[in-house]
């Protein structure tokens, strides 16, 4: 007569089947963050371009002639953008001509 029976116990899905579902929603929850920031640069950039755009177009109206610099855009037009997602490069061509501009997401914000 034994005073303590041991029983073995097996391991079935139903033990395990909650971390498994916990480890498929964590991926998922890396997957489509990843995805959601991809979207908001995006959307970011595109903003910047018709912020851009519309304070180019207001300086020309006004002044009669196109922003000699990004600064001036800045300084007189109230620019703004995040100087760590993106770098922007801004040609001057001349008063008459639209400036060259190209908009370049930094890698390491």
């Amino acid at each position: 007569m034994y005073l303590f029976s041991v029983k073995k116990e097996k391991h079935h899905i139903s033990s395990i089947l909650p971390l498994l579902l916990l480890v498929v929603a964590l991926g998922f929850f890396v997957l489509f963050s990843n995805s959601f920031s991809t979207a908001n640069i995006s959307y970011e950039r595109e903003l910047l371009e018709q912020a851009l755009e519309r304070s180019i177009a207001q300086c020309y109206a006004l002044e009669g002639s196109y922003p000699v610099s990004l600064e001036y855009l800045t300084e007189h037009y109230g620019l703004t953008y995040n100087e760590e997602h993106f770098f922007i490069d801004y040609r001057y061509i001349g008063g008459n001509l639209w400036p060259d501009i190209t908009i370049i997401e930094r890698t390491n914000p």
